[in-house]
């Protein structure tokens, strides 16, 4: 892993975030400390993000509640609503 400090971080920001897209991995130092972590997004690391996610956390939760207590959506009601949903937008799109 690279070590990068913050004023190299600030001049060399779009070369250093192209690299990490490619998956190199970056120790962000401040005054020579280690401070953060610069990480390529992938699918391991994005879901780890949102299986901590507060909010994300919060609403499958309340996912899980409501599915053991019996409050589900039949499948074809919701597709129902998506698509309702989806021609609303549409038309909103057309009227700006």
């Amino acid at each position: 892993m690279a070590a990068v400090g913050i004023r190299e971080l600030k001049a060399k920001a779009s070369d250093i975030i192209r690299r990490s897209s490619q998956g190199e991995r970056f120790l962000v130092t401040w005054r020579g400390r280690p401070v953060s972590v610069l990480l390529p997004i992938d699918d391991d690391l994005e879901d780890f993000i949102l299986a901590n996610a507060t909010q994300f956390v919060r609403m499958r939760e309340r996912a899980r509640r409501e599915y053991r207590a019996g409050k589900t959506t039949p499948w074809s009601k919701l597709r129902r609503e998506l698509i309702a949903e989806d021609k609303r937008r549409a038309v909103a799109r057309r009227a700006r």
